[in-house]
């Protein structure tokens, strides 16, 4: 009883430092502030996203809380729906007891894109969730049970665009498991374009609900003139930035490299997606903010640490 509540009182503290230390490193973008977030009103593409306003909606109206600590709050609570997430995902994987160590290992690596001052150390209150959102999918993917994933898709997409890496990655981890590629395309069919119906219903809905919000939904340009992916590009130019990027990604690639033949086959599709995925990221993203890497960390950190775990046993079976 007592080890139960050491170890809850250690998650409450690991998800409200958390919080903590994120408010403390990052701060509110101008264009898009705390208080247009909570109250609907902020510019697209942020004001499309209103999922974690409509969560902090309750708690503002029963406190008088600034809006910092009710962001906190909000966030504390993302952090620990990521670390069970991360252990659901990860608990057929690795095992349990491993399954909470390399949850909470995950925090330690988000430092390196979270919690160090970087160029736009901005705080938006569905980061976090969106990391949760993506483990989970995880999870249920893997298991198959994709109607829960479908109802995941939805919820996920009223917080941010990345939910569309829920059937990718479903697609992904079974299209190619049995060796019969055809027979897995026919199986998946109907669990995909669920997912992606799921997607499109929300996305829809939150366009249907705040129509009057400023600007386009999606910015391919910087100003005026200036592609997002040639502005990526010229900054990508410069050498020392090539040493950054690994850094965004908490080195998760370089993990990748050394643990690549003790990953599995099915693992090794992921990859595919995150490259797809920060391709995209190059359209319409700054890639030097590492913030928006959250996911992608998710989808390469979960066969990193079964690669990992599987290379330890092994290493420890030898030993003996």
């Amino acid at each position: 009883m007592l080890a139960r509540a050491c170890r809850g009182g250690a998650l409450v503290l690991l998800a409200a430092g958390w919080a903590a230390l994120r408010l403390q490193m990052n701060g509110e973008y101008k264009g898009a502030t705390w208080a247009q977030i909570a109250e609907f009103t902020a510019p697209l593409p942020f004001g499309h996203r209103p999922l974690m306003a409509l969560v902090a909606w309750p708690l503002r109206a029963a406190t008088d809380w600034p809006l910092a600590l009710v962001w906190g709050v909000c966030e504390a609570a993302a952090a620990l729906g990521l670390w069970f997430a991360l252990r659901v995902a990860l608990r057929p994987l690795v095992g349990a007891r491993w399954d909470m160590f390399f949850a909470t290992c995950f925090f330690a690596l988000l430092a390196f894109p979270f919690l160090l001052k970087h160029k736009w150390a901005v705080f938006y209150p569905w980061d976090t969730p969106a990391m949760a959102f993506t483990a989970a999918g995880l999870a249920l993917v893997a298991d198959r049970r994709f109607a829960a994933a479908t109802a995941l898709c939805f919820v996920a997409a009223l917080n941010r665009e990345s939910a569309a890496l829920i059937p990718a990655a479903a697609l992904a981890l079974h299209v190619g498991s049995s060796g019969h590629v055809l027979r897995d395309i026919r199986g998946m069919i109907r669990p995909a374009l669920a997912m992606v119906a799921a997607f499109v219903a929300a996305r829809l809905a939150v366009a249907l609900a705040l129509p009057d919000n400023p600007g386009p939904a999606l910015h391919f340009a910087i100003g005026k003139n200036t592609p997002r992916w040639l502005h990526n590009l010229e900054w990508l130019a410069e050498p020392v930035h090539w040493l950054w990027l690994p850094m965004y990604f908490a080195l998760l690639p370089l993990a990748w490299v050394l643990l690549w033949k003790t990953i599995s086959a099915d693992h090794r599709r992921l990859a595919l997606v995150a490259l797809a995925w920060f391709a995209g990221l190059m359209l319409v993203a700054n890639i030097y903010e590492p913030r928006v890497y959250g996911e992608l960390l998710v989808l390469l950190y979960v066969p990193v640490a079964a690669a990992a775990c599987r290379w330890l046993r092994a290493d420890t079976l030898g030993a003996a």
